[in-house]
């Protein structure tokens, strides 16, 4: 499956994938994910990405006001079904703060059904 994803997707994916509880072949297969949606050098630059220590967990910050362009990812099957996975067991969605990143994600990883006597 391509996903096309902009860096907001990707660096709250790979924090949602990291925050993953899993035996050590799925955590190498969560780190492959994370390795190829992980932004590049220039690309942290570019939003000025930053990193913070907050009560011994890795925080990362960025300039909301920069952006750089989306990119396209083709992910297997079971690597859909990880970031399936993430985004269905996270539970800390916040309806406004994160509905710009997730929407997208949500309504191309889970299409609605039309209901059985819809007409649309």
């Amino acid at each position: 499956m391509k996903l096309t994803l902009d860096h907001t997707q990707r660096l709250n994916l790979h924090a949602l994938m990291g925050a993953q509880r899993a035996d050590v072949g799925s955590i190498r297969a969560i780190w492959n994910v994370q390795d190829r949606i992980a932004l590049e050098a220039d690309e942290e630059k570019a939003v000025e990405l930053k990193r913070e220590m907050v009560a011994g967990q890795e925080r990362v910050v960025w300039n909301p006001a920069l952006s750089v362009p989306a990119k396209d990812f083709e992910f297997t099957d079971p690597e859909v079904a990880r970031i399936k996975a993430a985004i269905q067991t996270w539970d800390s969605y916040g309806a406004n703060a994160d509905r710009r990143w997730l929407q997208p994600l949500v309504e191309t990883l889970f299409p609605t059904q039309p209901n059985e006597g819809d007409s649309k």
